[in-house]
């Protein structure tokens, strides 16, 4: 079972702005080697190009949805236990870059002690 990570205080907008942005491009690229030139074929439904487009996807969109609750949460001022699940869930995905190059500078720090596979 997966332990709870705890956080001790929620990101900044811009923080928030900034994960959210570097996990897109990411996820962008990840899905990359599905896209195809006009013309082409489609990838086979049960290929593994056409996995990691769906996987980079669902990534993209849960971010996504994780970053809007969180910020809607953010802007009602008084954001509660839905914004910290949040924040974990998103803490949780960017971890995965914590050591990747590129990242932005603050990533690290963000994520630190929030390794799920030691859980």
């Amino acid at each position: 079972m997966i332990e709870r990570i705890t956080q001790t205080s929620l990101p900044t907008r811009d923080q928030l702005c900034a994960l959210r942005d570097f996990v897109h491009g990411r996820s962008y690229s990840a899905g990359s080697v599905a896209i195809r030139l006009p013309g082409q074929p489609p990838h086979a439904a049960d290929s593994g190009v056409a996995d990691a487009a769906r996987a980079s996807g669902a990534l993209y969109d849960v971010t996504n949805v994780l970053c809007k609750r969180l910020l809607a949460e953010l802007d009602a001022g008084q954001p509660g236990a839905a914004a910290e699940l949040a924040w974990e869930a998103l803490l949780a995905i960017a971890g995965a870059w914590r050591d990747a190059p590129n990242v932005p500078a603050e990533l690290p720090k963000l994520v630190a002690g929030t390794d799920l596979r030691n859980a």
